[in-house]
């Protein structure tokens, strides 16, 4: 006797489940890799910047295309129930009934802690960096190094060496 499995789809309340525990994933290991940043930072490590810088860009596209995914979630969410798809997951979390109301009002304060989190950790390792490069800046001075700051197209900062003998200018 033959048995036809229907597929089972995911509701859009499902689906909109799962992507908020995805952005919290991915915000988790966006987070972890701000601290292995700011670990090595205030270590004085900075043998691997150019390395962690790669990892937390590499981190920050995931958090991005977990958003998209979660926004678009978000709409059809919101459309199942007759709400604006512009709707936010507040918004939706008090459309809903239980579980749903506690899922996505979990979801939501997760959200938020972890946001706020990564947002804390970004604006110290910014802090540890320029001062790292302040420090820098200031060591070279003192080996008869001046360098500038210049932007390139990108608008990224380059250095520029006004002298390249270092060893001759103490000498």
């Amino acid at each position: 006797m033959r048995h036809d499995v229907e597929l089972v789809r995911d509701t859009p309340l499902e689906a909109l489940a799962t992507t908020i525990a995805t952005q919290i994933d991915a915000l988790s290991r966006l987070r972890f890799k701000f601290e292995v940043q700011q670990m090595m930072l205030s270590g004085g490590c900075t043998t691997w910047v150019s390395e962690t810088t790669q990892e937390l860009e590499a981190a920050i596209d995931a958090v991005q295309d977990s958003d998209a995914v979660f926004r678009a979630a978000l709409s059809r969410a919101a459309t199942s129930l007759s709400l604006s798809p512009e709707s936010t997951l507040r918004e939706i979390a008090a459309a809903v009934e239980e579980p749903w109301t506690y899922i996505f009002g979990q979801g939501r304060d997760e959200l938020k802690r972890s946001v706020e989190r990564v947002s804390i950790l970004c604006g110290e390792n910014r802090k540890l960096l320029a001062r790292g490069y302040l420090a820098t800046t200031a060591a070279l001075s003192l080996l008869g190094v001046e360098t500038t700051t210049a932007y390139d197209a990108s608008g990224a900062p380059v250095s520029t060496q006004q002298s390249a003998n270092i060893l001759n200018t103490k000498a």
